[in-house]
């Protein structure tokens, strides 16, 4: 697919989401003052499975009772899933009008799509080519944003400083005239030192660069041994043995304090990811303070989208997400 965005080769209608009221038993409390979006990456493993196409995505995040969509790129373009789909104009073309018509349908609105498969923004990259077609088909689903990550490939810091800052500088200026965002969320490595993170952000000379600050990844670095354990479960989840169920923090060789990390990243959020690791008797998340994030949130005056991301391997993805959904709405004071 040509670099050049594809906006002007499509004519697909503006879709005026917002202004579709349906009614909806799943529908957020009248007290708490953020509108929900829901990660597609919480239905990952009904994806996989064959269990959940993805193109329902819109359907079974409106009949859970959110109002935006956080789409999962490798949803849509293979790679996460087995073998990679070619990207073409054409294809392009059919996703972003088939997605809006279902967002339509739905009543839904299209928040920003998530990248991960691509050229890792960390390091070294000559071309950025896989990254303009989504950008493209964020500005036409009418997205604020696209996600993307800056683990890095090694433990250079400052190599990773330059390329992340280079890399960010690129995309930014491309998604600029397409009124498109670019927001990194702390993601491993050296992404989840907020530090590290706010002084990439502080470099890019670009207004459209943002954050998308998430409550739980902050594990800098991971015992291998124990990554590969746990690694098996977002595909086919896992039994709940003990009064704590299992979580990606258990991989954690090194974590950065995620109160400190959420305060630091909120000054550049354009999104906020409230994931969930699991859960205890009391429906508490087993390794967040969900009051004290949402503290934090309020705190710093962010009034966009909060995205529910669930990630409870020991329980049904739908029953993670209702569960998640409850400890937010509940935690907020």
């Amino acid at each position: 697919m040509k670099r050049r965005k594809f906006i002007n080769n499509i004519f697909i209608s503006s879709l005026g989401l917002s202004s579709i009221s349906l009614t909806n038993p799943f529908l957020k409390s009248s007290d708490f003052p953020y509108k929900l979006s829901l990660a597609q990456f919480s239905l990952f493993r009904l994806e996989i499975s064959g269990k959940l196409d993805p193109m329902n995505f819109a359907k079974i995040s409106n009949e859970l009772g959110f109002q935006g969509l956080e789409y999962l790129q490798g949803s849509y373009a293979g790679g996460l899933f087995g073998k990679k789909k070619e990207i073409t104009l054409e294809s392009m073309k059919k996703l972003a009008m088939d997605l809006n018509k279902r967002a339509e349908d739905y009543g839904m609105e299209n928040i920003l799509i998530m990248i991960d498969i691509g050229p890792d923004l960390g390091s070294k990259v000559d071309n950025l080519d896989p990254y303009y077609p989504w950008i493209d088909c964020a500005s036409e689903m009418n997205c604020h944003s696209v996600r993307v990550n800056l683990r890095g490939s090694d433990d250079n810091l400052p190599q990773w400083t330059q390329n992340s800052i280079e890399n960010l500088s690129k995309l930014c200026e491309y998604a600029k005239p397409l009124n498109i965002n670019v927001i990194v969320e702390n993601h491993g490595g050296f992404s989840s030192n907020a530090d590290y993170l706010v002084n990439v952000i502080d470099n890019v000379n670009h207004e459209n660069v943002g954050t998308l600050p998430d409550f739980g990844n902050f594990c800098i670095k991971q015992d291998p041994k124990k990554s590969e354990e746990i690694s098996k479960l977002f595909t086919q989840g896992g039994i709940k043995d003990s009064t704590r169920p299992p979580t990606l923090y258990d991989t954690c060789a090194e974590r950065f304090d995620m109160y400190d990390g959420i305060e630091k990243l909120m000054k550049f959020a354009k999104g906020v990811s409230a994931k969930t690791h699991g859960f205890d008797s009391n429906g508490n998340d087993v390794d967040i303070d969900y009051k004290k994030m949402l503290q934090i949130v309020k705190d710093s005056g962010y009034s966009g989208f909060i995205g529910v991301e669930a990630q409870a391997f020991t329980m049904d993805p739908i029953e993670a997400i209702k569960a998640s959904k409850k400890l937010l709405l509940n935690s907020y004071s």
